[in-house]
C-alpha cells in the first residue's frame, strides 16, 4: 500500500467519526435537550453510558472504513487512525474536562484505540484470500 493510500484510509476514517459524532450528539442535543444541554456539564450516568457506547460504535466503523480504503494490508493504516483518534481524543477531552466526570473522559479514550483496531481486524477478515477468490 501506498503512503498515498494509507493517508486517505486514515482520513476517511477519521472524517467519519468525527462527521458522526458531531451529527449524532448535535442530533440527541436537540432531540433530549435537558439530558444533553447545550455547554453545561453532563452528569447523567445513562447518557454517559450512552455517550461511551455511540463512540465505540463508531470507532468500530472507522476502523473498517479505514481498512476498506486501504484495502491491502489495511492494519498499518488501521494503528496510524487509532493513534490519531487517540492523540486528537485527548486533547478534546482535555479541553472539556469540566463537562463530564473523570470516570468519563478515562473508559471514553480507553475504548477509542482497542474498538478502532477490532474494526479494521472484522474487514480484513470479511476480504476473502487470494487463493479462497480464484477458487470461487
Amino acid at each position: 500500500m501506498g503512503m498515498g493510500r494509507m493517508i486517505l484510509a486514515v482520513l476517511a476514517g477519521a472524517a467519519m467519526w468525527a462527521a458522526l459524532w458531531v451529527g449524532g450528539t448535535m442530533g440527541a442535543a436537540a432531540a433530549f435537550p435537558s439530558a444533553l444541554p447545550q455547554g453545561q456539564p453532563v452528569t447523567n450516568a445513562a447518557v454517559l453510558a450512552a455517550l461511551i457506547a455511540y463512540s465505540v460504535i463508531l470507532s468500530v466503523l472507522a476502523g473498517y472504513v479505514t481498512a476498506a480504503v486501504a484495502s491491502k494490508n489495511p492494519m498499518p493504516a488501521v494503528w496510524g487512525l487509532a493513534v490519531l483518534q487517540l492523540i486528537l481524543g485527548i486533547g478534546i477531552e482535555a479541553s472539556a474536562w469540566s463537562m463530564t466526570p473523570v470516570w468519563y473522559h478515562l473508559v471514553f479514550l480507553v475504548l477509542l484505540v482497542p474498538a478502532t483496531v477490532y474494526g479494521g481486524r472484522v474487514r480484513v477478515r470479511q476480504r476473502p484470500t487470494h487463493a479462497a477468490a480464484s477458487v470461487a
